[in-house]
């Protein structure tokens, strides 16, 4: 397995940059001149919290204090944390386990010197990375397994995906770091032999999980045949062409030849299109290109919903398909964000947003939902919020019941 430490890379940049700006505070009061430490911190409140505490006080009514330091013990490791006077507490972060834990506060003055000492002691609550680690679960999918938790807390969290190998060891199949509320990722590519999945979670402070082991037999997946993709076009669908760049170059395995509509005439979103896939499939998954050049801008896909169904109950050019309420027969397969990493504005990108780009956006559909022949797209919002679309490329996968 790799090492965790390149999960935090950025994470210690940016904490780097707090304590620096930290360190950078204007002094309150004088500066060093004297041997007299300052009167001592009252009033001390601890509040437990998960991982760590928030320790309240009442400050002295000095001029030439600077800082409060809490020097506390955990497992046999002496640990320090400091806070602002611009502030009436401090907080320990990062304890792995629910143990007790002893602190001493001090209040420090600018020539170093300390307050009497405030000696207490307080439990944490359950670290967020066990709990997290507790709500997993891992279900049999396409080509792997789709695992999710839970993490009300919305903490930072990394996860090392794992699969056994071949020849019995295991491969680290990615590492994601999220703080969403749910997490849903999947581990893809493997035959359907029985074989074991694994997960290890780490936190910004470095404390891992142990590795969560579960067997499971993949479900059957493969691309779909492109060469049996059709224009499915219902009345409503924004069906134009730009420049001779049809619907039908998104299934031509040309990631640069797009599909383009007319711009001249606009449609209001949400802008639909729709494929017949040719065959009846149970679907796992999709990948998006946009238009490479074009990244996160103009008239690339950002907000869209896919719906599949297996039977169309009226002609294309039925009025239902435009204004009806054709959602209520169809199933909702995915409501999806095509997420720009740097999260930087319009017309901003970084060298990680184009490798994004490049590499395309995997989206995964709701699994079980049944069998489909029709997919009908609706984009909700263009990165330009414009009412018109490029889109490069659509690779389609799930099991249309051909083994290859």
């Amino acid at each position: 397995m790799k090492s965790i430490d390149r999960i935090w890379m950025g994470l210690y940049v940016a904490m780097a940059t707090w304590i620096f700006a930290a360190c950078s505070e204007d002094r309150v009061g004088q500066n060093p001149t004297d041997n007299i430490p300052p009167a001592a911190i009252s009033a001390v409140e601890v509040e437990p919290q998960p991982g760590g505490a928030k320790i309240s006080y009442k400050l002295p009514e000095e001029t030439d204090i600077s800082y409060v330091k809490c020097e506390y013990d955990f497992n046999g490791v002496q640990k320090e944390a400091r806070s602002s006077v611009y502030k009436n507490y401090v907080t320990i972060e990062g304890l792995a386990e629910i143990k007790p834990c002893n602190f001493t506060l001090y209040l420090v003055d600018h020539s170093e010197n300390l307050s009497e000492p405030y000696e207490g002691s307080f439990t944490p609550l359950e670290p967020p990375y066990q709990t997290i680690y507790k709500s997993i679960s891992m279900t049999p999918d396409f080509g792997g397994v789709t695992i999710r938790w839970e993490n009300s807390s919305k903490a930072l969290i990394g996860a090392f995906l794992l699969a056994m190998g071949d020849e019995g060891e295991w491969e680290e199949y990615d590492l994601v770091y999220s703080s969403s509320e749910e997490g849903k990722y999947s581990i893809r590519g493997y035959n359907t032999d029985e074989r074991l999945f694994g997960v290890v979670l780490v936190d910004q402070f470095g404390n891992t999980s142990d590795t969560l082991k579960q067997a499971a037999v993949p479900l059957y997946e493969k691309e779909l045949d492109k060469k049996k993709f059709k224009n499915g076009y219902l009345l409503g669908d924004n069906n134009s062409v730009s420049s001779n760049r049809p619907l039908e170059n998104i299934w031509d395995g040309n990631l640069t030849k797009i599909w383009h509509t007319d711009a001249a005439k606009p449609f209001d979103p949400p802008q639909t299109f729709t494929i017949d896939l040719g065959v009846t499939a149970k679907l796992s998954r999709m990948v998006l290109y946009n238009r490479i050049d074009y990244g996160f801008k103009q008239h690339n896909v950002r907000y869209f919903e896919v719906y599949g169904t297996n039977e169309l109950k009226y002609p294309y050019d039925d009025e239902y398909w435009r204004s009806g309420p054709w959602r209520d027969d169809w199933v909702l397969l995915g409501d999806f964000e095509v997420v720009k990493p740097s999260g930087l504005p319009l017309g901003e990108e970084t060298d990680e947003d184009k490798a994004a780009v490049e590499a395309g956006f995997e989206f995964i559909f709701e699994p079980g939902a049944g069998e489909f022949r029709y997919l009908r797209f609706a984009v909700k919002e263009t990165w330009a919020k414009t009412k018109a679309l490029h889109i490069g490329e659509v690779f389609i996968y799930g099991d249309d019941g051909v083994r290859e």
